[in-house]
Order: structure tokens, then C-alpha cells, then sequence
């Protein structure tokens, strides 16, 4: 298949950019059809572990998605096709003092009851996990309320530790919808309904950023120990974002800002990533456990930075094309740009491609103030 040239001179406006940035998020986020597996697996899963003669009725258990699944950052883990999915199973009627592994233990006893469940449990220090194979993997994480603090402060469990951890997942949500800017209904039901989908030209920059750092993660670190967990990113990335309008400048700011942070810390300090609606749970205690992680992450942001600080000056495409594969992979940069291709020669065909300006994207609709890309011969 033909694909679109650009002359040798050609300089990557952010437009281009932005808009192959949107493009890759699309490729890496559910389907559709990944989608509505996931609801009808998640609705069947919480019914069963929620069901009258389950042995967790007694705790009136409620279900809630968080993590990903709840904002809306889902990332096609790199070399292969499993989404790491999130649940909570909140037991609300938990009212005195369990021991939390026996609480583990009786989430994971009620899913291998089931028949279609069993074979895929696998125990999780904080969760239990299914393994729905070539699909998603769905970990349930066990919770109580934290009756001392009230409102939406849940005690979760650590197998590891043989203790409660402080958490907050709807507090987190909710932080991340109003950093964003995207207000989500709240969830008042039992089995709480998940998000509606949504594509990428409806999402928030700060969700794509999200899911361009999550993707830039997985291609860099080839050690997953080594690796940031997605948490600390998104919290990272909801607090450095500063209402940026399209994906590259929310990427770029943001990358800045951390990378300032860590300067402005002491040579012996780390940086401390915490809920912020939970400040008492540290989301980054991995560091303290294995400090040449958190080395990995201060050299990886700074290279980050540097990188994206030429993106909007590079020229011509083959540079654009690398610059693209070296952050977030061939695979997905190829079919961004080659998509990009389809739909400007598409347009440019019917004489309705224009730029919006700067730093805005691509349309094929006329529009006050905008430039009109005429028609081209450039291929290869």
C-alpha cells in the first residue's frame, strides 16, 4: 500500500503530532468489542461473588471497577494482547477486625467454586486474580471500609505483610476525573455500572497522556521490575498537569514538571508519590524495596524529557517515524502514521483537508480561520 511522503524539509507541526498521538491511544486502548467482553465479564463475576447463597453475602459485598477500567487509561500491554482489568469487592457490612489473608482467602475459595472461574484463579498478594486467556486479566481486590476516616477510605489487604493498607480508590477516581476535567456520574448502585466507552477524539488530554506515558513505560523498561507501576504515573501525570489543550503539550508539561520535582529533591531523598485522596498511602513504597527502580525511572523521565523537547521541531518523516517508534513502538507508530497518511490523502482528494492552527489537529471540515492543505503527489 502506497503510504504519504512528506517533502525532506517538511518540520513535524504539533497539529501532525497531536494528531498521531490520538491515533496511537486509539490502537492501544479496548475495543469495542474488548469493551463489552469486559462489561459482561464483569457484571457475571460480581453477581457470583454478590449471589444470595455466596458465603460473602453476609458482608453485603459492593462491586466497582477502579484503576484503568474506572478513567478510562486502558493500555494494551506490550507483546501481548491481555489487559490488566481492576475491581474492587468492598465488603460493607465487615464491621470488626478480620484477618486480612483469611479475607483474601475467602474471595479467592468463592471463585474457585465456580466452574468457569476456578481454572483461572491465581493468587495475588493484594488481589485475586482471573485469567480470562488471550482477553484480560480481571484482579479482584478485597476491601473493607475504614471505619475510622468514613466516607470512601477503604482498608485493603496484603498477603505479603499480613496487614490492612490504607486505600481510596473512588476518592482516587474522582481526583483524576476533576485533574482531567471529565466529570463521571457517581456510582450508586451495589454492582456499579462501568464507564460508557469512549474514542480517543472524546477523551481529556490528560487521559491520552496518560496512556502515551503507560505505552512509553512498556516499550523502555525491558525488566518489569525496573518498571514504573501505572499508578504512580497516572498520579504522577494528574498532578503535573497543568489543562494543557491537546496531547503533546499535556505530554510534555507534564514530563517537565515531574523531571523539576526530582531536581528539586535532596540528592538522598526519592520522590514520594501518594494517593491524593489518601495522602497515608504511599503509591510508590516499591522504591523503598528496590531503589535501583526508582533510579531507572529519574534516568528514563530525563531522557523523556529531552526527547520530547525537539518532537514539534523535527523534519521531514522518516525522523518523525523513528521519533514515534523509539517511544511508543513500531508496531502501533507505523499504523498511526500510515492511518494519518490514509485519511490526509483522503481528504486532500476531495479538496476539504485543513489545519487548525499551530497546535490543534487535523479536519476535514471547513472551518473560520483555517488553512487549506491542497492536494499532493508525494509518495513512496
Amino acid at each position: 500500500m502506497t503510504a504519504l511522503t512528506l517533502p525532506s524539509n517538511h518540520i513535524a507541526t504539533p497539529s501532525y503530532l497531536n494528531d498521531l498521538l490520538v491515533r496511537i491511544a486509539v490502537s492501544l486502548q479496548l475495543t469495542p468489542t474488548q469493551y463489552r467482553d469486559a462489561v459482561r465479564h464483569y457484571e457475571a463475576v460480581a453477581k457470583w461473588l454478590s449471589a444470595p447463597d455466596s458465603h460473602l453475602a453476609r458482608f453485603a459485598p459492593g462491586i466497582f471497577p477502579q484503576g484503568s477500567l474506572r478513567i478510562g487509561t486502558t493500555v494494551r500491554p506490550l507483546g501481548r494482547d491481555e489487559y490488566d482489568l481492576d475491581l474492587v469487592c468492598e465488603l460493607l457490612a465487615m464491621l470488626g477486625f478480620h484477618d486480612p489473608v483469611w479475607v483474601l482467602d475467602l474471595v479467592e475459595r468463592r471463585l474457585r467454586a465456580h466452574g468457569t472461574y476456578g481454572p483461572m484463579v491465581e493468587r495475588m498478594n493484594r488481589c485475586v486474580r482471573l485469567n480470562f486467556a488471550g482477553q484480560f486479566h480481571l484482579d479482584i481486590l478485597p476491601a473493607r471500609p475504614d471505619r475510622g476516616l468514613g466516607g470512601t477510605y477503604l482498608l485493603v489487604p496484603d498477603r505479603r505483610l499480613e496487614d490492612w493498607k490504607p486505600s481510596n480508590p473512588k476518592g482516587y477516581a474522582a481526583w483524576f476525573d476533576r485533574q482531567s476535567t471529565y466529570f463521571a456520574a457517581a456510582m450508586t448502585k451495589a454492582i456499579e455500572p462501568l464507564p460508557q466507552p469512549e474514542g480517543a477524539e472524546d477523551k481529556t488530554p490528560l487521559q491520552l497522556a496518560v496512556q502515551l506515558l503507560k505505552r512509553w513505560r512498556d516499550v523502555r523498561y525491558d525488566d518489569p521490575d525496573l518498571a514504573p507501576i501505572s499508578t504512580v504515573l497516572t498520579t504522577l501525570a494528574g498532578t503535573h498537569y497543568l489543562g494543557e489543550a491537546h496531547p503533546l503539550e499535556a505530554l510534555v508539561g507534564i514530563v517537565r514538571r515531574i523531571d523539576d520535582a526530582i531536581l528539586a529533591l535532596p540528592a538522598t531523598r526519592r520522590l514520594v508519590v501518594c494517593n491524593p485522596a489518601h495522602p497515608a498511602e504511599d503509591l510508590s513504597e516499591r522504591w523503598d524495596r528496590n531503589p535501583a527502580a526508582y533510579r531507572a525511572f529519574v534516568t528514563g523521565i530525563r531522557d523523556l524529557r529531552a526527547k520530547l523537547a525537539g518532537a514539534a521541531s523535527l523534519e521531514g518523516l522518516p525522523r518523525l517515524g523513528e521519533f514515534l517508534k523509539d517511544l511508543f513502538g513500531e508496531d502501533v507508530a507505523t499504523r498511526a502514521l500510515r492511518d494519518q497518511a490514509r485519511t490526509i490523502e483522503g481528504a486532500r482528494a476531495r479538496g476539504g483537508l485543513t489545519l487548525l492552527g499551530t497546535s490543534s489537529g487535523l479536519s476535514t471540515v471547513a472551518a473560520s480561520g483555517s488553512t487549506l492543505v491542497r492536494s499532493n503527489t508525494f509518495y513512496d
